[in-house]
């Protein structure tokens, strides 16, 4: 009986999947099925339906195979995860890493942006849980250009890392709010920017100043009484927060 029950997964093999590094028999007729089509079905699929539609069993539906089928190519429903989340982060058409502005400021907000304009595009992408660090060819290049943006920083190699792991889990973190608000929105009718004067309204009701002395200061300061501004603003501001503080830790480096 065909299951989605992942087995012991191999990071060997599922490298090899990655990469596409399996060496295809020499002999016989060319295969009719490929991991290139299994991944780039179950895409079309989570893009169209959401991440709970992807199924080993509905992928071999729409490619007109039975599941079992599937399996000699891609071992796992957790082994298709993994290459749908690497083939989503390809960039899109006419744009390329060589895009990416100089400098390591402006790099690191064109590779934030870049990313979050890709969980936009496959929101499903933020569905899978990280079991591991990535080691797809699209995910390595990304690391790539976001290192050698920092190539003459000053950084250490560790630092270097750390701060890629502060923005893509800054990143990660602000998809899926966006993500969450937007799927909010529409089962409410409010949209994510017209929340803060209810909020705020909201919250007057219950606020005691003898309390909440700050919060209570906010409320009446106005901050919540017009709707807010675009989500994506909010996100700006807390990048260019991040990045002030990583070009402390670069003037720092710098100095000694």
């Amino acid at each position: 009986m065909c299951t989605d029950q992942p087995a012991n997964r191999s990071p060997a093999r599922t490298l090899e999947l990655l990469w596409d590094t399996v060496t295809p028999p020499s002999r016989g007729p060319k295969p009719s099925l490929s991991v290139a089509k299994i991944v780039q079905t179950a895409v079309e699929i989570a893009d169209a339906e959401g991440l709970t539609a992807v199924s080993m069993r509905r992928v071999a539906d729409e490619l007109g195979f039975t599941p079992m089928s599937l399996y000699r190519y891609v071992p796992s429903k957790d082994d298709l995860l993994e290459l749908m989340q690497d083939a989503a982060a390809a960039l899109p058409p006419g744009v390329t890493l060589a895009d990416m502005p100089g400098g390591w400021r402006e790099g690191t907000r064109w590779w934030a942006r870049q990313t979050l304009a890709m969980f936009r595009h496959h929101p499903w992408f933020l569905d899978i849980p990280l079991s591991r660090p990535p080691m797809g060819p699209n995910h390595v290049r990304w690391m790539e250009s976001f290192l050698g943006a920092y190539a003459d920083t000053g950084l250490s190699h560790g630092e270097m890392m750390g701060v890629l792991q502060l923005v893509s889990t800054y990143t990660l973190s602000a998809g899926r709010i966006e993500l969450n608000l937007t799927q909010a929105s529409s089962q409410t009718g409010v949209a994510p920017d017209e929340w803060d004067p209810i909020y705020g309204q909201l919250l007057a009701k219950v606020i005691d100043p003898a309390e909440l002395p700050m919060l209570a200061r906010t409320l009446r300061s106005g901050v919540f009484d017009t709707e807010g501004t675009d989500p994506a603003d909010d996100v700006e501001f807390g990048l260019e927060i991040i990045l002030d503080g990583v070009e402390a830790l670069i003037r720092r480096r710098q100095d000694d």
